[in-house]
């Protein structure tokens, strides 16, 4: 399998990017160089369809197309960040030709929603030159906006360039790279349906706690967290709502904010204000961007924002130690038996319909 990657944009001359709270050009090399040593690591055969400086823009394109219609290539990949006018734009999209909805496309945009980005869909990139003149399949990967706030923090805050690469990559080669973890800011996979199954087959006296899982998905989807995975962690801190530890139901505090050994922790009024509270908990952890709710949460403000962009990097930080039956966190991460592997156990159950 041979790919041509196209870091966009010229670094001098013409066909400079755009340049916003990060700069185009620099970022797609980033972007772009990253991806080409992991396609390589591999065992992808790859080649370096990028152009550094150009006289004219159509010198640019037409040299970019010159490089990969002289190779046999599978795919032709270039990276951009985009940018709009009225700088209020946001997300991630994919260019192919005549829009066709090629799998790997598909994956890089779902990858990409997966880390909190907008998933603004695969679009018809027909009249991008370097979609329209290349030989082999063709895409052009939107990573996000530059000229945006909320873009460009999720963007360092998941990790930069390297991730972002990695994610691509896994888009790509989706039998490579193993070790992919699961965002926390993203859409929620699993229906409230499936959560309750889940929910019962844990424990089949828990029906008053039914009501839930609509409110984790409703507020979830409000602060771009995964409120499926939410409500996984829910049914840990609680034993599956049967509040056997320090927190007692009366508090509405699903998650165990504030409790440590002995001490109860956080109470709420009620439970969608609890259930927001732990959203926003999860928001602080995984990311920079601001909340789009009102604080209820009376620890956000102690987090390191975007300490934990995935489910399993929660380990030894929510929870501390964060390992189960392990000497010490590398070892129970081997053997993916972390509290944060069991939040991503418990979704990969509910989605596959709680088959043991």
């Amino acid at each position: 399998m041979t790919i041509g990657v196209n870091c966009g944009h010229t670094v001098s001359g013409a066909g400079g990017g755009a340049i916003g709270f990060i700069e185009e050009s620099k970022h797609t090399r980033l972007v772009g160089y990253a991806l080409m040593e992991m396609l390589r690591k591999e065992g992808i055969n790859v080649i370096d369809c990028t152009i550094d400086m150009a006289e004219t823009q159509q010198e640019y394109l037409t040299k970019v197309v010159n490089l990969a219609n002289g190779q046999k290539l599978d795919w032709f990949v270039s990276i951009h960040f985009n940018a709009s006018a009225s700088r209020e734009g946001h997300g991630t999209e994919v260019y192919t030709y005549q829009g066709k909805r090629y799998q790997e496309a598909l994956n890089v945009c779902l990858n990409l929603e997966h880390m909190g980005f907008l998933n603004r869909s695969v679009k018809n990139g027909s009249n991008f030159y370097v979609i329209r003149k290349t030989q082999a399949k063709a895409m052009l990967i939107e990573v996000c906006f530059c000229d945006s706030k909320e873009d460009t923090n999720l963007y360092h805050s998941v990790g930069g360039a390297r991730r972002i690469a990695k994610t691509i990559c896994n888009a790509i080669v989706p039998y490579g790279i193993k070790d992919i973890e699961t965002f926390i800011m993203g859409t929620s996979m699993a229906t409230a349906q499936q959560l309750n199954a889940l929910l019962l087959a844990g424990n089949p006296d828990a029906k008053d706690y039914l009501y839930l899982a609509p409110i984790y998905l409703e507020e979830g989807e409000a602060e771009g967290v995964r409120g499926d995975g939410a409500f996984c962690q829910a049914l840990i801190e609680t034993g599956y709502f049967r509040f056997n530890g320090d927190v007692k139901a009366c508090q509405y505090n699903y998650a165990g904010l504030g409790a440590t050994g002995g001490v109860s922790g956080v109470s709420f009024p009620d439970s969608k204000t609890g259930i927001r509270a732990q959203i926003q908990h999860l928001k602080a952890y995984a990311s920079a961007s601001s909340l789009m709710k009102e604080c209820v949460d009376p620890r956000y403000k102690y987090v390191d924002k975007g300490c934990a962009p995935t489910f399993e990097q929660l380990s030894g930080k929510w929870a501390v130690p964060g390992y189960v039956g392990y000497a010490d966190l590398e070892a129970a991460k081997q053997a993916r038996d972390s509290y944060g592997d069991h939040i991503v156990q418990l979704l990969k159950k509910a989605m596959c319909g709680n088959r043991s």
